[in-house]
């Protein structure tokens, strides 16, 4: 038996609960491993509370056809021996369970089952069906709880990527021609002697650049470098393989806003180009503000309409450094 580092325990409920069937994630540090019990599984194919070897159904001449050669040949070495507290549990990894279901379904499709074996086509069924929208790994996942363990390891593993402890010598990474586009896109003339860019640029940089690039990322620098200027912008912050990173993501910003003609349509290709949650919810947000306006519009005089402002943006004598 494999050392193992953690067992997480849950129970897959089907068919409105009428079936309970207990799963298992068992994290070898190297690798993760889905398991549900042999005894479980048996009870699973023939619908009842019976339980036994499950190596006696898989020996049905009707499945010899259509069971995997690593099942049929090779079963013994997927068998799993798990120690969870004070007990053991002969385990089976639900992938091949899942083949298990697949090949009785094959089966009675083949019309190669016994008049007895129909009722282990039909369990079969009943378990493949409530597998089909979320899937084997997602629903052990989900039943155990292990899919939040797993969502805070990946975040943190993309910050061990991105996030330096300290923070980087300061370097030009933001060309002055990235801001020349964002005047441009607004529809506005950049002004003829260099000063701080608007404070709105910040909200840019972090929405069109940090956001597109990953939101997770965003977010942390958010929270964690609140005041990004003097020594702490928030590229400093990054790693040398985070800092490449955006960089590159960068200059493919730039492109695009390059290829847009105006800030509604930058906003559409890169929604587009980066189709992650955050640009959606920016999207949605965008249209909502828009049909919300129109309705208010629609119950102005026309006078009144000519003096709304359109802009949403801060005002113009705010201002981000711009040594970025």
């Amino acid at each position: 038996m494999e050392n193992i580092k953690q067992v997480y325990k849950g129970v897959i409920r089907l068919n409105n609960g009428e079936y309970e069937l207990p799963c298992y994630v068992v994290d070898f540090g190297d690798k993760i491993e889905r398991v549900l019990t042999q005894r479980e599984v048996v009870r699973l194919i023939t619908g009842s509370r019976e339980s036994g070897d499950i190596k006696r159904y898989l020996k049905s001449r009707a499945l010899e056809e259509t069971l995997p050669p690593e099942i049929s040949h090779k079963f013994d070495d997927n068998l799993l021996i798990i120690s969870v507290g004070t007990y053991t549990i002969n385990g089976v990894k639900a992938s091949m369970v899942v083949d298990i279901c697949n090949a009785y379904l094959k089966a009675r499709q083949m019309g190669i089952l016994s008049p007895n074996q129909a009722k282990l086509a039909e369990q079969s069924e009943i378990f493949i069906s409530a597998l089909a929208k979320t899937g084997i790994d997602a629903i052990i996942d989900e039943a155990t709880g292990y899919q939040y363990f797993r969502k805070s390891n990946e975040l943190q593993a993309k910050l061990d990527f991105y996030i330096s402890d300290g923070y980087r010598e300061w370097t030009r990474t933001f060309p002055k021609e990235f801001f020349m586009h964002l005047y441009r896109l607004e529809g506005r003339t950049p002004p003829l002697i260099d000063k701080p860019y608007p404070k709105r640029f910040g909200k840019y940089v972090m929405r069109y650049v940090y956001d597109t690039l990953d939101p997770d990322v965003a977010d942390y620098l958010r929270k964690n470098n609140p005041q990004p200027q003097g020594t702490k912008h928030h590229h400093q912050k990054l790693s040398n393989t985070g800092y490449k990173a955006l960089t590159d993501h960068l200059f493919s910003v730039l492109g695009i806003a390059k290829a847009s003609f105006n800030m509604d349509r930058f906003k559409e290709n890169l929604e587009f180009a980066f189709p992650n949650a955050r640009t959606v919810q920016f999207s949605r947000i965008k249209e909502k503000r828009k049909e919300d306006k129109q309705r208010k519009l629609s119950f102005l005089p026309v006078q009144q309409m000519e003096l709304f402002d359109f802009t949403g943006e801060d005002n113009e004598n705010n201002s981000f450094g711009n040594n970025k």
